[in-house]
C-alpha cells in the first residue's frame, strides 16, 4: 500500500502568513498566490478550518493543510496526496497545560484513568499528549471543540476512522500530533525553520506506528 505522505514546518510565532508560504513552497508560486477559504461550515464566517481554494495538487485534489501553535512555534501541516484523507495537526505546551485543569471536561473515563495511574513527575506530560492528540483529531473531523470530549477515547492512541502519530521534537515539554482521516499509511517530515541557518533535519515516521503510553 502506498503511503501518504504530511510535510510539517515549524516557524517562529506569530507567523501570520506561514500557511500560505508552506503552500507556496511546495506548488512553486509566489504566497501571494495561495488563496485559502476560511467559512464555517454552520455560519459562514471566516473562522473555520482553513482549505486551500487555489492550488490544486498536481492531480487536481485540494490541498490538504491544518494549523497550530503553542510555545511561541507555529506549526504547519500539509499534504499533497492526502487521498481524500483530511488532516489535523496540534502543537501543545506540557508547561502550558499544567496550568489547566480540564480533565473533567476535555478526557474520557479512559483517558482520567491512565492520568490518575501516571507518576506525579510525569502526569502534565501525559495529560498534554492526550490533549494534543484529541485536538489534532477533532481538527482532521472538522469537528471542532463542538462536540462533547468525554465522549471521545483516544487513550489507546488509535482511531476508527484515522491513525495518529506523536512526532518527537528536541523539546521534550512540547508535544506535536499529526491525524490524518482513513487507514492508508502516511509518512511525516519535518522541518524546523524557525532558525534557517540552523534548519533541523527531516524526521520520518509512518502514521500508524503508535508509540505506547507508558
Amino acid at each position: 500500500m502506498t503511503a501518504r505522505h504530511v510535510r510539517v514546518t515549524l516557524h517562529t510565532a506569530p507567523a501570520t502568513d506561514a500557511l500560505e508560504r508552506a503552500v507556496a513552497s511546495v506548488v512553486g508560486v509566489a504566497h501571494t498566490k495561495v488563496v485559502l477559504d476560511t467559512s464555517c461550515d454552520e455560519c459562514g464566517r471566516q473562522h473555520g478550518k482553513p482549505r486551500v481554494a487555489s492550488p490544486r495538487a498536481d492531480d487536481g485534489s485540494e490541498i490538504m493543510v491544518s494549523k497550530s501553535s503553542a510555545a511561541g512555534r507555529v506549526a504547519i501541516a500539509l499534504s499533497m496526496d492526502a487521498r481524500g484523507g483530511d488532516l489535523g495537526i496540534d502543537i501543545e505546551s506540557s508547561v502550558q497545560m499544567s496550568r489547566a485543569r480540564v480533565d473533567e471536561a476535555a478526557f474520557s473515563a479512559a483517558e482520567r484513568d491512565l492520568i490518575d495511574d501516571e507518576r506525579p513527575e510525569s502526569r502534565d506530560l501525559l495529560r498534554t499528549r492526550l490533549w494534543s492528540r484529541k485536538e489534532a483529531y477533532l481538527k482532521a473531523t472538522g469537528r471542532g471543540l463542538r462536540l462533547d470530549l468525554t465522549t471521545i477515547d483516544l487513550a489507546s492512541g488509535i482511531a476508527p476512522d484515522a491513525v495518529i502519530v506523536e512526532v518527537p521534537l528536541a523539546d521534550p515539554t512540547v508535544v506535536l500530533t499529526v491525524v490524518m482521516l482513513g487507514q492508508e499509511p502516511v509518512f511525516v517530515d519535518v522541518e524546523d525553520l524557525r532558525d534557517q541557518a540552523e534548519s533541523a533535519g527531516q524526521h520520518r515516521q509512518p502514521l500508524g506506528e503508535q508509540p505506547a503510553l507508558e
